[in-house]
């Protein structure tokens, strides 16, 4: 396992200027997943936590206009054709799944968690967050109903604007498509090519390490067992959460959603401790399962940097695909393990 992950140190001179232009070295970490072919360059020294980002005023305004409202939802949002779901829109609870009404693919949705326009992360409950994963597995089984072709699925998160949220109102997006994403293809090829390499599973030999080194495993509620990913997706880190053994979304029981769930709340909690108030989530899952690929979640925290409200995202991800880390993953597994 050590083989897979890849850490190369350097450094650069500079001479400081805050420190009488004496000549210093600084040092650079890259590391390389061989997994998932990430890159990323550990750069601690350039951290700064950002204070909280939710614009009030604006969440308030937005609110005067907001097609996820109840009192403008029926009149102000698309449904789906009526032999795909009865009635235009599935409810469950206070979720309810509508069409995107500007699609990425041929089945692509929106599950509004609930009425309230504006949920701050410290107000992210189990029950809210429920609602909306029973309201979108609903959806997949009624479009694999409709479609039987249709059998890769993503719950995907994009919460607050810093995230890539076009509204403030808290919603997934629910993807389904015949066949998986650029990712969850590569980890399909990878978990193969591993298990041909090493005649066991990727994934399981993953936790395995982790849970022996001690450095980025975070903590298992049931059979889900939470990481910090060793070269992140995200600036200030990334969080994996396994579904150990699940290779299907039939795999998957209503308690394991639930240990799932709880492990993701405790999660938000230490994200809004550090004011990383804004995030990515990405659930893949698939109707038959592939060998040797897990149900999995990847949560990665966003911020604008300080003091100017930088993107956290520059050239080096979109140009090179190498991600630019100022967390280190152990950093912020240290940070989650101590929160309850």
């Amino acid at each position: 396992m050590q083989d897979y992950f890849i850490t190369k140190h350097t450094y650069t001179r500079i001479r400081d200027f805050a420190d009488g232009f004496r000549e210093k070295a600084v040092p650079i970490e890259v590391r390389k997943d061989r997994f998932t072919g990430r890159v990323s360059r550990i750069l601690p020294f350039r951290m700064k936590l950002p204070g909280p980002s939710h614009p009030l005023p604006l969440i308030e305004e937005a609110k005067k206009t907001c097609p996820f409202c109840p009192e403008r939802l029926e009149s102000g949002t698309p449904m789906f054709p009526e032999e795909i779901i009865e009635g235009g829109r599935l409810r469950h609870g206070a979720s309810v799944v509508i069409p995107n009404a500007f699609p990425y693919c041929r089945f692509c949705g929106v599950a509004i968690f609930a009425a309230d326009h504006y949920i701050s992360m410290d107000r992210i409950t189990e029950k809210i967050l429920s609602d909306a994963l029973e309201a979108s597995l609903q959806w997949f089984d009624r479009l694999f109903a409709y479609d039987s072709a249709v059998t890769y699925y993503s719950i995907n998160w994009n919460y607050m604007p810093t995230a890539g949220g076009s509204l403030f109102h808290p919603h997934f997006q629910v993807v389904a498509d015949p066949a998986p994403s650029n990712f969850h293809n590569r980890m399909i090829h990878s978990g193969a090519a591993y298990r041909q390499a090493h005649g066991t599973c990727y994934w399981q030999d993953l936790i395995r390490f982790e849970k022996k080194e001690q450095r980025r495993a975070l903590f298992q509620v049931g059979e889900i067992t939470f990481l910090a990913s060793f070269s992140p997706g995200g600036i200030f880190g990334e969080v994996l959460a396994l579904f150990a053994g699940k290779l299907s979304i039939q795999d998957v029981s209503a308690s394991d959603w639930q240990d799932f769930l709880s492990g993701l709340c405790r999660v938000l909690r230490c994200f809004f401790r550090l004011n990383l108030d804004c995030l990515n989530m990405t659930l893949l899952l698939s109707r038959h399962g592939d060998a040797d690929t897990w149900v999995q979640a990847r949560i990665m925290p966003r911020v604008q940097i300080p003091p100017w409200g930088t993107s956290d995202v520059n050239y080096f991800e979109k140009g090179h695909e190498e991600m630019v880390v100022v967390f280190a993953p152990e950093s912020l597994a240290e940070e989650i393990r101590k929160t309850e």
